[in-house]
């Protein structure tokens, strides 16, 4: 009998597949309702090796934190090296709504996420807080620095000032974006394409943060944007 597939699987590869079996369970289920059982059958390997690979449920789900995300690489790789500068921040809005709402990477995967993300906020929040603090609040700074670039350009309307709050704003739409479009029915009908909507967000965002018009179409090109997630998806695949 031909060993099975869990069986030729490394002990690397063996631990994703059980975090990857792991995450709709605990998405749909929470962490109180998620067994170790449910998780080990659909993972295609017993508990007792679930729990070679993993201490118990509470580290299994603890680690899910870094393991559903696709787009925090794509964000850093955008803007670890960018100087601060209107277009920093213009590209940097527009990374961050794609990032979120409707996403990077593998669909399912991300959906997952946002489902564990909103899951922790009905409950005690620590997986939230944890998420948040890795793949979002690394790009507040580059953002304030790059509002401020913005502001020494001339490119931000007079009066206007902002702080973590406002930055914080940006990531707080694109989210209920995303979790409206979880169901599979239609919540809301806003009359336009995803693509359309996407740019729509964009932009009211960057006007919400005080950019002129003028700053905003010199520097955002939702072509561009669609050009660095394709040449990203072609390296990887």
């Amino acid at each position: 009998m031909p060993a099975s597939r869990s069986s030729r699987l490394s002990a690397t590869d063996r631990r994703q597949a059980i975090l990857s079996a792991a995450a709709p369970i605990f998405a749909r289920l929470g962490r109180e309702g998620a067994t170790t059982k449910e998780i080990a059958r659909a993972a295609g390997v017993s508990e007792a090796l679930l729990y070679r690979h993993f201490a118990s449920k509470d580290a299994l789900y603890a680690e899910l934190e870094t393991h559903c995300v696709a787009a925090n690489a794509v964000g850093s790789r955008i803007l670890a090296e960018a100087m601060p500068s209107t277009e920093t921040l213009v590209t940097g809005v527009a990374v961050l709504v794609q990032a979120v709402f409707p996403g990077i990477g593998d669909r399912q995967s991300h959906e997952d996420t946002k489902r564990l993300v909103t899951a922790s906020l009905l409950g005690d929040g620590q997986f939230a807080k944890a998420f948040l603090d890795r793949h979002v609040k690394p790009w507040i700074g580059v953002f304030e620095r790059s509002f401020r670039a913005a502001q020494d350009a001339g490119d931000v309307e007079a009066g206007i000032h902002i702080g973590h709050a406002e930055i914080w704003f940006v990531h707080h739409l694109a989210n209920t974006l995303h979790l409206i479009s979880l169901p599979d029915i239609t919540v809301v009908e806003y009359g336009i394409t995803r693509d359309k909507l996407v740019e729509n967000t964009v932009r009211f965002l960057l006007r919400g943060l005080g950019l002129r018009n003028a700053a905003i179409d010199r520097d955002y090109d939702p072509k561009k944007i669609k050009a660095i997630f394709a040449s990203m998806d072609q390296e990887t695949s």
